[in-house]
């Protein structure tokens, strides 16, 4: 006796198809659909994660379409489509959260990168001002020391142990010239020495020593002018002056 058996899914599809107003294609469509369906449309129900989980009405219909057991109906075959199209839908929308999410930690990133990257210059420039302020005040005491010693060596001559106003010896020269912008040195110039920090390459305002003989004690104290010359008290034959630098047995040295 011959067994009856019941028609699968795909064959009521396809007599559904010829006997259906819907294209052939549409139940094709839906045949292939099927073949994934156990899988693909549980997935589907259950892909919701983060802030958007896949909406009641895509689970409602994925369930529908897990427990149906005819399929041949148009509403079974919208039921399966629409449950797609709502994966879908469900699954772009994850991937641009993902991506928002990863834009927005870079960008974190980026703003922390260069909040430090800001804090660093902020410090490179404070320094830098300190300094140029610190080479502004230099330069511009430099200047006026300068200024003051031209107009305290107008008219002025050598005396030995002179302290000003007209005569200097050469660390009474530069005693007066400097107590004129609030600067106090002793009256000796190997004491001068004492009151400085040593300098290899001088800038005007620098302090010149000269040493006795081919060096050891300190017996003359200058001011230099730039240009390898300096102002001084420098004897009783050549006076008060601007003078050229007349030995290379020197040091120079910097105001504290």
């Amino acid at each position: 006796m011959s067994k009856h058996r019941r028609p699968t899914r795909i064959q009521r599809i396809g007599s559904f198809a010829a006997n259906s107003p819907l294209q052939l294609g549409i139940a094709a469509g839906v045949a292939g659909t099927l073949s994934v369906t156990g899988t693909m449309v549980a997935n589907a129900a259950d892909s919701g994660t983060g802030d958007h989980a896949t909406s009641p009405r895509a689970q409602r219909v994925a369930t529908f379409v897990h427990d149906a057991t005819d399929v041949s109906t148009a509403t079974s075959q919208l039921a399966i489509h629409d449950t797609v199209d709502q994966a879908r839908v469900d699954r772009l929308h994850q991937v641009a959260l993902a991506k928002a999410r990863a834009e927005a930690r870079r960008e974190a990133a980026r703003k922390r990168a260069a909040a430090k990257k800001a804090e660093k210059q902020a410090a490179a420039a404070r320094t830098f001002s300190s300094s140029s302020r610190s080479v502004e005040r230099m330069s511009a005491s430099a200047a006026h020391v300068l200024a003051i010693a031209r107009e305290v060596a107008s008219g002025a001559y050598y005396a030995h142990g002179g302290a000003g106003p007209n005569g200097f010896d050469c660390s009474g020269f530069v005693m007066y010239v400097f107590s004129k912008v609030g600067i106090s040195l002793p009256h000796s110039s190997s004491a001068d020495r004492g009151m400085v920090r040593s300098v290899s390459s001088p800038q005007p305002g620098d302090l010149v020593f000269v040493y006795n003989g081919g060096g050891g004690s300190i017996g003359h104290v200058a001011i230099y002018a730039g240009g390898g010359y300096w102002w001084e008290a420098a004897n009783p034959e050549v006076g008060v002056g601007l003078h050229r630098a007349w030995t290379t047995n020197v040091s120079y040295g910097r105001i504290l």
